[in-house]
């Protein structure tokens, strides 16, 4: 006997045959097959190529018999040579059941079988969407699904989707409506701080492929890119670097009114937008500073080094030119930034300190920064160069400066500067490779105590923007005096400290 029961087919379609075919088929075998397709689904049954099963001229299949069974009706009992016609069943679960005895040489049986379920209308892509996959029909568990062409996304209703997938049910109808492919729409722009959009593709137009510009308002500029924008497929304001963040908008630095022809060595009086940079820290103690961007003073550490662990004391001006004017931007520190390898009375090596301001202030045309020297500068700041630097420090009458004043002074030889400190034997105290000098050989032209943290500046003729090479740090103890000079810390030594703190914080 074969073993040939318990048999289960569960594809759409298939095949199945009497064991062995087409060889004869074992005697005294008992076999049982069962289609059973999902409910929705109706089996037909094709008999193929021959059909040879053992039969009586008499009686009708009394030796060997086929019999099947679907849907509460029953076909057969099937036996002979000749094909049985096709069935029908109308059920989604057949059962055949196939028994020989135990004479007879018959080849036996082949089926076909096939599935038909109620089919689905054919699906018509939404407007600018596409079907897949696409199929001539499509029946019971048959899918598919909608993409859109780039710039659009599919929507129902006001939902948007991720993906659409639709499946046929077994009355014929689809699970799920059709979906929209809508263009998209990146909505209005996100608003830039000290900036502003336009518009470029026509009135407040935020769809697929639509462009806008931002520009900076006046006294700041972008720090890169051009400021323009695409609404992308993705839904956002994206620039031709494919970056999705918005522009920044920094301050103009470097900016004055004043004019350099005629420069002459001496205390002058500013006026005003000649040192919109200039900073005042007021207080018990008097010291400058200069503004770097919107949010940042650079100054010397000696000079905020009591206030390290009390930003908040600092008394911040700006905008003025008169020391005790009422008129004057006033900001508040966050925090101070002493150098790491500034050591508090043991000289002046890397005194340098950032104050971190608690908002960004108000650039106008008496608030400006100061621009930082390129990296590549080598020749910055060097021996002859013409700096300037301003505050409202001790005056030759020995009383602090109430009108804030300015002098030129050129960058003295380093080691010319090194050797004369050395003469003079000022304890505690040497010229380092971080520091540099400025002033005149016969003196009464230099920085003094009060402008401590104020910048030197530098004309770069190639921006025409003024650059701070220099940070009052210490001199000789009588400002002014011939043979000696002020000591400034090399602000170009420091730029990575500097870009570090302030991108980090």
């Amino acid at each position: 006997p074969a073993l040939c029961s318990g048999q289960v087919l569960t594809q759409r379609s298939g095949v199945l045959s009497s064991p062995e075919y087409p060889q004869p088929y074992p005697r005294l075998s008992s076999c049982s097959y069962r289609i059973q397709l999902e409910e929705g689904f109706s089996v037909t049954l094709d008999f193929v190529e021959s059909f040879d099963v053992e039969t009586h001229p008499e009686a009708r299949c009394p030796y060997d018999s086929l019999q099947i069974q679907a849907g509460g009706e029953e076909y057969g009992p099937f036996c002979g040579q000749t094909l049985p016609s096709r069935i029908d069943t109308k059920s989604n679960a057949v059962n055949i059941s196939f028994v020989t005895d135990q004479s007879g040489d018959n080849t036996g049986w082949k089926i076909h079988y096939s599935s038909t379920a109620q089919p689905c209308p054919d699906p018509v892509a939404p407007p600018h969407g596409h079907i897949s996959p696409m199929q001539d029909r499509y029946v019971l568990r048959d899918s598919f699904s909608v993409s859109c062409d780039p710039g659009y996304e599919l929507l129902r209703g006001p939902l948007a989707l991720r993906s659409f997938t639709a499946v046929c049910q077994k009355d014929g109808s689809w699970d799920q409506r059709m979906p929209e492919c809508s263009v998209v729409d990146c909505g209005p722009p996100d608003g830039l701080p000290n900036g502003e959009a336009a518009y470029l593709s026509g009135p407040e137009a935020t769809t697929y492929k639509a462009a806008i510009q931002y520009r900076c308002k006046d006294l700041y500029s972008m720090r890169a890119g051009d400021g323009k924008y695409l609404c992308e497929a993705d839904g956002f304001w994206t620039n031709s670097q494919g970056e999705k963040s918005l522009p920044v908008c920094e301050p103009v630095c470097g900016l004055s009114t004043r004019t350099t022809e005629g420069r002459i060595f001496g205390g002058q009086a500013a006026k005003p937008g000649h040192f919109p940079w200039q900073v005042l820290l007021a207080g018990e103690t008097q010291a400058a500073g200069a503004l770097l961007g919107d949010s940042w003073v650079l100054t010397a550490a000696h000079a905020v080094y009591e206030q390290r662990g009390a930003a908040g004391a600092l008394d911040i001006r700006m905008g003025v030119l008169r020391r005790l004017s009422p008129q004057h931007v006033r900001a508040r520190a966050q925090a101070v930034f002493i150098h790491d390898r500034y050591t508090h009375g043991a000289g002046f090596d890397n005194d340098i300190a950032l104050i971190k301001l608690q908002d960004a202030v108000a650039i106008s045309e008496d608030v400006l920064p100061v621009c930082l020297p390129k990296e590549a500068a080598e020749s910055f700041a060097g021996t002859g160069d013409i700096g300037t630097v301003s505050g409202w420090g001790l005056t030759q009458r020995g009383f602090p400066a109430r009108n804030l004043m300015f002098v030129d002074v050129p960058v003295v030889d380093h080691g010319q500067c090194a050797a004369a400190y050395e003469k003079a034997a000022y304890p505690g105290v040497r010229v380092t490779e971080n520091m540099l000098c400025a002033g005149v050989e016969g003196g009464g032209k230099d920085s003094c105590r009060g402008d401590s943290g104020g910048a030197l500046v530098f004309l770069d003729d190639e921006t025409e923007r003024w650059c701070v090479g220099g940070i009052v740090s210490w001199g000789s103890m009588r400002c002014g005096e011939a043979d000696q000079y002020g000591v400034y810390t090399k602000v170009a030594n420091y730029l990575p400290w500097i870009r570090n703190i302030t991108s980090s914080f």
